[in-house]
């Protein structure tokens, strides 16, 4: 087993739980159309034989295009606005079907592995070292700062952000998805900032602000530690 060193965001934290849809905002794949209108976001991961063919890797075996399973439980009488909110059911407002990885693949096409995992067949197990910030040497805290910058001024690969509302998605005139790039740090921002941003109720009426998605519910330090792992990762 291989220890990797990482230069850790703060103190050492804990490994998450893991789920199977857990990106926050939107693949440039599924930022389409297409992918909109039909509600499926299940990416080709190499599709050598035309689009289509290879859906969230299935040729390999990675994974499959499934329909999502979204928790369907009531909110508590803390929040009145059932149904008013993209985030509820995350990501039914915009897909119905996605990919799920078997075994140890991940991300949204199952093109990579599991946090802890490496390998063509993500089968390796790596075991990670993270190091207190505070701990580090004036050289490392500048590498470490300089990784930052890097994250701050380099825009995000994969995913994309929404800048609507799901009804507003496809923009004015229905064909002209309501995307933007951003940055990998900003995403990292951004994904936060999206969990705990009121809920709009409509033009002209106070956005309702009551309950703190991210912060005030049993997932706060599992969602927190989540959400540091994905920069971490993203920044590697």
């Amino acid at each position: 087993m291989k220890a990797h060193k990482l230069l850790s965001l703060g103190y050492l934290f804990l490994p998450p739980l893991f789920f199977q849809q857990a990106w926050a905002q939107f693949p440039r794949e599924c930022a389409t159309v297409e992918a909109l209108k039909n509600g499926v976001c299940c990416p080709d991961l190499n599709p050598l034989s035309g689009p289509g063919t290879d859906r969230c890797g299935s040729s390999s075996g990675r994974g499959r295009c499934e329909a999502v399973t979204a928790d369907s439980r009531p909110h508590s009488h803390h929040y009145p606005h059932d149904g008013r909110d993209d985030r509820e059911a995350w990501p039914t407002r915009f897909f119905n079907r996605t990919c799920h990885c078997n075994g140890n693949f991940s991300g949204h096409n199952c093109g990579t592995c599991r946090p802890g995992w490496r390998g063509a067949a993500c089968d390796q197990r790596v075991l990670t070292v993270r190091r207190n910030l505070l701990d580090l040497s004036t050289e490392e805290k500048s590498y470490f700062v300089r990784a930052l910058d890097m994250a701050k001024r380099t825009t995000h690969p994969q995913f994309v952000i929404a800048t609507r509302r799901s009804e507003e998605i496809l923009g004015p005139d229905g064909d002209t998805p309501q995307f933007e790039n951003v940055s990998i740090y900003n995403y990292f921002v951004w994904t936060h900032y999206y969990s705990v941003k009121k809920t709009f109720l409509g033009a002209g009426q106070e956005s309702f602000g009551e309950v703190d998605f991210s912060h005030e519910g049993p997932a706060f330090l599992t969602w927190h530690r989540y959400h540091l792992l994905q920069l971490e990762r993203d920044m590697q």
